[in-house]
């Protein structure tokens, strides 16, 4: 009798307009395929519709009695355009990952998985309001026999005093749990009394330096700029840098950032998750506010500026300092010092390559 081929589903936010959430979903997949060879491999197509609307619906949530619903509603009309756009962008491209029919919580019964992997990114923030506690990113209400975790983050959450009591649940029964981040392995402990390992972004374990998907950047002699929460001072000594250095600023855009004080604005409705990726692998240096826009300078060994967000911080301040590289963002403001720093990537990526061994050898025994 043959035997049937394990199934393994991944369950992250699925089609969501961001392109590092698309990234590390694109490497767990790659990654795993790779380690399961016989297997049938799948993204699973979840995500909740309150937190699909958030991204993609022109009416937005709130009172329909309110003047801000109102505005806010005829100022969505004029961009309905650009939001379809986008959303035919990221889901043609979250399309070519393998994946599952659209998956919720009335047929989750209808699909068997031998085994389902949780993450990677903040699939565990509760607290987030748009994820709507769904219940499905903690491996609960679906049809699996074993639920394991890789690189899962609970992002904001500090202390899981007045947690939902499913999330307390979920963990206690996940045969293997690995996170992202020292502060989500401190509440796993606390919880099953077992300390998690801690393993690298599903970024980092896959090689895009080769990876027949990324393509050449059409720009040359450029600065890649990535993120939102760039302080006007770090903007000023940025603009100043490039224009000592002779290098034009483009700014990977994402959510309709402002990048009036930049040279090229590539805007997210023309630009898929492959060529943002590709901006980075072609960019001289890169300037970023973003956890994969550190993680992505680091992947193809670029100097980078960061403006430092305690947001951020908090996701990747341990592992910055594992590679030694933490106390030069210490004045968010200091470009030119950041870039001037000494960058000896052969020294990170000897221990990017021990760690990246370790968080495989955990997906191996994990699967």
């Amino acid at each position: 009798m043959k035997q049937k081929n394990e199934n393994i589903g991944i369950m992250t936010f699925w089609n969501v307009p961001n392109y590092g959430t698309f990234a590390q979903a694109y490497a767990l997949q790659k990654v795993i395929a790779e380690i399961k060879k016989s297997a049938t491999v799948q993204q699973i197509n979840h995500l909740d519709k309150y937190h699909h609307d958030f991204y993609y619906s022109v009416i937005p949530k709130g009172s329909r009695k309110s003047l801000s619903y109102w505005k806010t509603f005829v100022k969505n009309i004029f961009t309905q355009k650009q939001i379809k756009r986008t959303k035919q962008l990221f889901v043609e491209n979250y399309n070519t990952i393998p994946h599952t029919e659209e998956l919720t919580k009335e047929n989750a019964n209808n699909f068997k998985f031998d085994t389902v992997v949780l993450g990677s990114d903040i699939v565990w923030d509760y607290s987030i309001r748009v994820f709507n506690y769904d219940q499905m990113l903690f491996g609960l209400g679906l049809n699996t026999d074993k639920v394991i975790s890789y690189a899962a983050s609970f992002g904001t959450v500090k202390s899981l005093d007045g947690a939902p009591e499913y999330v307390v649940e979920a963990l206690k029964k996940m045969q293997n749990i690995s996170v992202r981040d020292e502060n989500s392995a401190d509440l796993v402990e606390r919880v099953t009394k077992n300390r998690p390992q801690v393993v690298l972004d599903p970024a980092l374990i896959w090689d895009f330096k080769t990876d027949e998907n990324i393509k050449e950047s059409k720009y040359s002699n450029y600065i890649a700029v990535y993120g939102q929460d760039f302080t006007e001072e770090f903007k000023q000594n940025l603009v100043k840098f490039a224009k000592e250095n002779n290098k034009q600023l483009v700014q990977l855009d994402c959510h309709k950032d402002d990048g009036s004080w930049c040279d090229v604005v590539v805007k997210q409705k023309d630009m898929t998750p492959y060529e943002w990726i590709a901006l980075f692998k072609g960019a001289d240096m890169i300037a970023t506010s973003t956890f994969h826009g550190i993680m992505f300078s680091i992947i193809f060994n670029k100097k980078f500026a960061w403006c430092k967000t305690p947001f951020i911080d908090a996701k990747c301040d341990k592992f910055l300092k594992k590679l030694g590289i933490y106390d030069r963002f210490d004045d968010k403001s200091a470009v030119a010092e950041m870039y001037a720093a000494e960058w000896d990537y052969e020294k990170i990526e000897k221990y990017l390559n021990e760690e990246r061994k370790k968080s495989i050898d955990y997906l191996k025994k994990a699967l």
